[in-house]
């Protein structure tokens, strides 16, 4: 285990915001976890796990606690199952968009649709990552992962997981466990998923992308999405950002229907999740409130897609929480609906977070 202070949490978050960490543990096996938390406990400081920080919205003022980071980087391993699957297994802290590069290389399918996507493995089974109509649940075979409580390494299995809509029950109880490996179970057979569609892209969906090849192959699938995510977010070399910050909402059918009935043009989406209906937020944003665009302060809605906030050199967590703040005033005042963040906050406040026991 490595411990270093005074750690500038804008040098760990894509969003490239944040004041110092008090320390920074990072922890490449069990026994690392077991003395970052005995670190913690003997000076009685908070913990947060943060994997690539590419999902974080970290505090100007910093956080005086341990931040941990599992850097577990074993794998990836391909092994050929009975059912003529092939499980891919890998440490936590994988960078997740690899280990899609990787399966494709090798012409397998289940996560292609999630490419491009930042940060890492355990960061992407937490947060249960979805795009263009995939999620990573629909391949999870099973995660280990350290109970910060118990001491001890446990293994869910998806039921054990609740996978919802970008949740999880290792979201829904942050801070107690800490994702160790999983492994996803990936199919031979070719499997385009082609359900993605976005009203505002001149291609329309992903069928139309690869119109010249009626056979992609999960290589040709995996160029399409980058391509389409190029189009559709910031250059991360150039400004910070996490991507989508906002969830989309999840409306029953009736409640969807009737949204529509308000706004004829908007689109609706099943979701592999739930029998319930996705509302395209950025739909809203662009459509019914023209904020596309829009800029407060130092952070801005994303010119290519409203759901993405920006954030230029020198923004600060202030204006872009005001910015987020501001947003969900306006399509609560607009449609009555209570949008939810995607991004998770970082305070500096010590009663905001987990405590080792």
């Amino acid at each position: 285990m490595t411990i270093t202070e005074r750690v500038p949490l804008a040098s760990l978050t894509t969003f490239r915001i944040g004041g110092p960490a008090r320390f920074v543990a990072e922890c490449s096996n069990e026994d690392d976890i077991e003395a970052a938390l005995a670190f913690a406990r003997e000076r009685g400081l908070p913990f947060f796990v943060l994997g690539g920080g590419s999902n974080t919205l970290a505090s100007d003022e910093g956080f005086e606690g341990v931040i941990i980071r599992p850097m577990f980087g074993e794998g990836p391993l391909f092994e050929d199952q009975p059912d003529g699957r092939v499980l891919l297994t890998a440490g936590a802290g994988a960078a997740w968009d690899a280990l899609a590069a990787s399966a494709a290389e090798r012409g397998l399918w289940g996560i292609e649709n999630l490419s491009g996507i930042p940060g890492t493995l355990g960061g992407a089974v937490v947060q249960n990552i979805g795009a263009y109509g995939a999620a990573l649940s629909q391949t999870f075979a099973w995660a280990e992962a350290f109970d910060t409580e118990t001491g001890s390494v446990r293994r869910f299995l998806p039921a054990a997981c609740a996978f919802g809509y970008r949740d999880s029950a290792f979201k829904r109880s942050a801070g107690r466990y800490i994702i160790m490996r999983t492994a996803l179970s990936l199919s031979k057979e070719a499997a385009p998923n082609f359900s993605y569609h976005d009203p505002n892209r001149s291609y329309k969906d992903l069928s139309r992308a690869l119109s010249a090849n009626e056979r992609p192959s999960a290589a040709e699938v995996r160029a399409a999405i980058l391509s389409i995510r190029a189009d559709k977010f910031p250059d991360l070399s150039k400004e910070g950002t996490a991507g989508s910050f906002f969830e989309n909402p999840i409306l029953p059918e009736a409640a969807a229907n009737a949204l529509r009935a308000r706004y004829p043009e908007l689109p609706l989406f099943p979701m592999p999740e739930t029998a319930d209906i996705k509302v395209p937020l950025g739909w809203i944003l662009d459509h019914v409130l023209h904020l596309r665009g829009y800029e407060l302060g130092t952070a801005r809605l994303f010119e290519r897609q409203a759901m993405v906030i920006a954030a230029r050199d020198g923004a600060t967590a202030h204006d872009v929480d005001a910015l987020a703040r501001e947003v969900a005033e306006r399509v609560l005042d607009a449609t009555g609906i209570e949008i939810e963040r995607e991004v998770h906050s970082l305070y500096a406040s010590k009663n905001s977070f987990h405590r080792a026991k």
